[in-house]
């Protein structure tokens, strides 16, 4: 895989963290609501989220950085 830059880095990281932040948001609307399909809709948002973390994290632990 290709090396990335500094910049490229930090916006990767930066992504998961947004994933990570929007996550924990997501658990917070669960944890208030009380209708199930907006409940399950919020549980496949926060998988979703789970796989872009790692999709990013993949691309960090793949490549060099410059």
């Amino acid at each position: 895989m290709a090396q990335l830059t500094q910049k490229e880095l930090m916006l990767i990281q930066d992504n998961i963290k947004m994933c990570q932040d929007s996550t924990k948001f997501i658990q917070g609307c669960i944890n208030t609501v009380n209708d199930p399909e907006l409940k399950n809709l919020c549980q496949q948002m926060i998988q979703e989220h789970n796989q872009d973390v790692q999709t990013l994290t993949s691309h960090i632990t793949q490549s060099n950085v410059q």
